[in-house]
């Protein structure tokens, strides 16, 4: 084992952060039916969670240990903080189901660029830092307390939503860092489920192998 840390299961999240928000504004305000407003609902719910959950790991272990290790990397770490500060009041209206429709499409639009800007300075200034301050070992058991973090519940559609965003080559990187028996689970139960749900939300189709290109 190389002791570079693989990050690609992060870059992961990122490409669906990059991705849904835009794809959430589009449906928010025509939803076609009541169960299609509920299955976009739900969607909201599962981007939102995951997106507090990332920026929680990142404020409260990863930049910690970066500010640490490279004590110059301190004002980039503070400014990268300050954005997810930034994004709060769109999170919150997005969040609020009482809100006209075109409020929160209205939201879920300006999250879209303004997290694209976001990972695009975590991408540049946080990523090289983190190749850098840890091992591959102590990577994947962030990576395992990160999963263990989430809702159980939440796993199948965040793991098929986050394939779908990126690319096959991502995706299959992603997914093979965790056991066989996972890798199964997913191939035959939760992708073919959240391709499902993607046509359902969207009217599109995603790739029939999350790690192939067709």
């Amino acid at each position: 084992m190389t002791d570079r840390p693989d990050i690609s299961a992060f870059l992961l999240a990122h490409a669906g952060f990059r991705t849904e928000f835009g794809r959430l504004a589009a449906v928010l305000a025509a939803p076609r039916d009541a169960a299609h407003a509920a299955l976009i609902e739900r969607q909201v719910e599962l981007v939102l969670a995951c997106l507090h959950h990332h920026h929680t790991d990142e404020d409260t272990t990863l930049w910690p240990r970066l500010r640490e290790r490279f004590p110059r990397s301190v004002p980039l770490l503070d400014a990268l903080e300050e954005q997810h500060e930034a994004v709060d009041a769109d999170v919150a209206v997005l969040a609020d189901r009482a809100r006209p429709a075109a409020e929160r499409a209205g939201a879920a639009a300006r999250l879209h660029a303004a997290l694209g800007r976001h990972l695009d300075d975590e991408e540049r200034d946080a990523v090289p830092l983190l190749l850098q301050a840890y091992t591959a070992r102590e990577w994947i058991e962030h990576g395992r307390e990160v999963v263990a973090g989430y809702d159980r519940r939440l796993l199948p559609a965040l793991f098929g939503w986050l394939c779908s965003a990126g690319t096959p080559q991502l995706a299959a990187a992603a997914l093979a860092e965790f056991p066989v028996p996972v890798r199964l689970l997913f191939r035959f139960s939760w992708w073919p489920a959240y391709r499902r749900r993607h046509h359902a939300l969207y009217g599109t189709t995603v790739r029939a192998h999350a790690g192939r290109a067709s």
